[in-house]
């Protein structure tokens, strides 16, 4: 027996065959669908609507099959929507490397269903359609997220080792949803951590967890599993673009090591040598023929081997369609020694050792049991200037953290008697660069 996707890719690329005779009648076709317009759009958007009115009339008048599954079938047009501000997700959809799987899970009198996947070795885009029967108040929320895999091919479940994008639904939001899992690099060094497994099996259980939650108090109030057995087609290969290519950036050395295109998603790793004597990281833009586009952060993920310390940077990108000329540009970059990550503040004294050029303490207040400490900076920091504050090594809580301007913070925490406390640098002050550093990457199909 073929699998279901297998079947509907046959009807979908039979369905471009069209006998001479029938185009003679698109027109009038046109005219008699209009009004059911909305329930015939089941190919991509792409499609002329000539074309999709008239290969529905042929399939649903010649294929009992598809006339009989018709109603489970979401709209690729919606999956479309849902996709078009992802370059890689939109390119995988528009290039047909969406599989049609069509499966059903039950728990209870509630009925999840799984209609399409976008897979890789190393991703799993889940399209999925909340059960009808759900009971939700408008003060509640769904929360639906993969809780483990198992791998048909020798039992073994696999638990930990992929980041795991859920997804939220609300009381009028449109049932179908997207979610995601990634295998991640950065446990690859980790023996056992996930069992050896780097990758995404092809035949694998799926469990979803649908958790209820009030949403103010974040109170868990229902939660269901619902199970799911894939059986994907064969992969396709990542393509490999070798970038090989050492910089040196304020006296640090950075090795960039290469873009691993997968279709729903790129890659790209570098290292910080295990010579520089600063932590540095980097601001990147992709430029593809010509185009800039900020990659939108620092580090996707971070890892540590044997004294390395490796970056690895998602993109979006085209996999099947590469541009003909396309570069990594380092934009900009922030750099903080060891010595400079701690600042002492003196709580009766209101000074700070030692005063960086950068931070100046404005303010210590007390009010209601509670300290306030308001500092301005002199240049912008990506993530604010402190991760954490301590006392004697211990940590202390920070009950908010808010900014009333780019270069004004404020940190409020309980007053409990302190006397000195220290504050820790996420990193230094933001520098841009004048002329940014271009990376070419190879371009090949």
């Amino acid at each position: 027996m073929k699998k279901s996707h297998e079947s509907w890719n046959e009807l979908h690329n039979a369905s471009t065959n069209y006998p001479d005779a029938l185009y003679k009648t698109t027109d009038r076709l046109e005219q008699r669908l209009k009004k059911e317009s909305r329930k015939r759009k089941l190919l991509f958007t792409t499609i002329p609507t000539t074309a999709a009115a008239l290969l529905f009339v042929i399939l649903v008048n010649t294929n009992i099959a598809f006339a009989r599954t018709i109603s489970d079938i979401p709209l690729l047009s919606k999956i479309s929507e849902m996709v078009m501000y992802n370059e890689s997700l939109k390119s995988a959809v528009e290039n047909k490397n969406i599989q049609y799987v069509n499966l059903k899970a039950e728990s209870g009198d509630l009925e999840l269903k799984l209609p399409y996947v976008i897979a890789d070795s190393r991703n799993l885009v889940l399209f999925l359609q909340m059960p009808e029967a759900v009971d939700l108040k408008e003060n509640e929320f769904y929360d639906l997220s993969v809780a483990y895999l198992r791998d048909l091919s020798t039992g073994k479940q696999i638990s930990g080792g992929y980041l795991n994008f859920s997804g939220t639904y609300s009381l009028g939001q449109d049932p179908l949803m997207k979610t995601a899992i990634e295998f991640a690099a950065m446990y690859d060094d980790i023996p056992g951590y996930h069992n050896g497994d780097k990758f995404l099996p092809n035949d694998f259980e799926l469990v979803m967890f649908l958790r209820k939650y009030e949403s103010e108090t974040m109170k868990l109030l229902a939660m269901d599993s619902f199970r799911f057995n894939l059986s994907l087609d064969p992969f396709k290969e990542p393509v490999v673009y070798p970038l090989n290519q050492e910089i040196i950036l304020d006296g640090q050395k950075i090795l960039f090591n290469e873009l691993i295109s997968y279709p729903t998603r790129s890659e790209i790793s570098f290292d910080f040598s295990a010579e520089n004597d600063a932590d540095m990281n980097l601001r990147l833009s992709l430029v593809e023929d010509g185009i800039r586009t900020s990659l939108g952060s620092y580090a996707y993920m971070s890892q540590n081997l044997n004294g390395v310390h490796r970056e690895t940077i998602h993109i979006e990108s085209n996999y099947f369609d590469p541009p003909e000329s396309r570069s990594i540009s380092i934009d900009k970059y922030t750099l903080i020694r060891d010595e400079e990550r701690i600042i002492s503040i003196d709580l009766e004294d209101e000074t700070m050792i030692p005063k960086p050029e950068e931070i100046e303490l404005l303010d210590i207040e007390r009010v209601n049991g509670e300290i306030f400490f308001t500092f301005k900076t002199s240049e912008r920091y990506p993530y604010g200037p402190f991760a954490l504050i301590t006392d004697q090594g211990r940590h202390v809580e920070i009950i908010k953290e808010d900014s009333r301007s780019e270069f004004t913070y404020l940190y409020y925490i309980k007053d409990d008697n302190y006397k000195t406390l220290d504050f820790h640098l996420w990193s230094g002050p933001e520098v841009t660069l004048e002329e940014p550093i271009l990376i070419p990457i190879p371009v090949h199909n």
